[in-house]
């Protein structure tokens, strides 16, 4: 990844921080955004330095006019785009007959408006050169969900833009791929449980021991567990695997 620039959304925390950190590590120039100003400042100037300074991007991606300005921000103050990584995500815990228009679109205009307009504007700006893009879906994109639908439902959208992506600019040499995590320990899992114990009324060490006993490798994820088939999808290695839907779940998927 020595001297690619990156595009990471959700870089402030989570897997999106995780692979901002790594990325980094490896060489790359990360262009780091999100909405949190605070901890995004943080991740950036905790990153090693390369020959190049990393870029924050504070941006609120639920506007559909902040997403299209997205990656011509990239490409004025970085000069050229190599790797996207949409991380950003909205995720709420909601009965289906609850959720209100509000929250609905929240999850909506971040989860699929967000990351298709930027990913077509990424893929036109990298289509001389080739480029990688890698969207974060989830395992409850491949399955309902009673108590997230709207969150199933983007997720399911994620994979079905991909693979939209993967057939319009392979010609491009222009890869694009879903990584899709089981329960990992991420701070938007705060929030979350707040809604699942409105409903439930359990709290959240049930849950992650529940999620870790029907995990065949008998344990939930972390970060660290995604951000490595990140990297080998935006690297030359994962250079021959295109319109993808991996789970990295620990075989979650197997028995939830």
């Amino acid at each position: 990844m020595k001297d690619k620039v990156a595009l990471i959304t959700g870089a402030a925390s989570g897997i999106g921080r995780a692979t901002a950190e790594v990325f980094a590590e490896r060489g790359a120039r990360i262009i780091g955004l999100d909405r949190d100003a605070g901890h995004l400042q943080e991740v950036i100037a905790g990153l090693p330095k390369g020959e190049r300074g990393h870029i924050a991007l504070v941006k609120d991606l639920r506007s559909a006019e902040v997403a299209q300005s997205v990656v011509p921000d990239v490409l004025e103050k970085a000069g050229g785009l190599d790797i996207v990584v949409n991380a950003a995500g909205m995720c709420y815990f909601t009965r289906m007959n609850e959720i209100s228009i509000e929250e609905y679109n929240e999850v909506m205009d971040v989860n699929v408006r967000a990351l298709f307009l930027i990913s077509v504007a990424a893929a036109e700006a990298m289509s001389s050169k080739g480029g990688k893009i890698i969207n974060l879906g989830s395992n409850a994109g491949r399955k309902g969900r009673a108590l997230s639908a709207h969150y199933a439902a983007s997720k399911a959208a994620v994979k079905n833009i991909t693979e939209s992506l993967a057939l319009a600019y392979g010609p491009n040499r222009i890869t694009v791929n879903t990584v899709c995590p089981g329960p990992t320990v991420t701070p938007m899992w705060d929030g979350n449980f707040e809604g699942l114990k409105k409903i439930t009324g359990k709290q959240p060490e049930e849950f992650w021991e529940t999620w870790s006993r029907q995990t065949p490798l008998g344990r939930v994820g972390q970060p660290a567990d995604v951000v490595e088939l990140i990297c080998f999808l935006a690297s030359d290695g994962g250079g021959y695997i295109t319109g993808q839907e991996i789970n990295v779940c620990g075989g979650f998927m197997l028995t939830s």
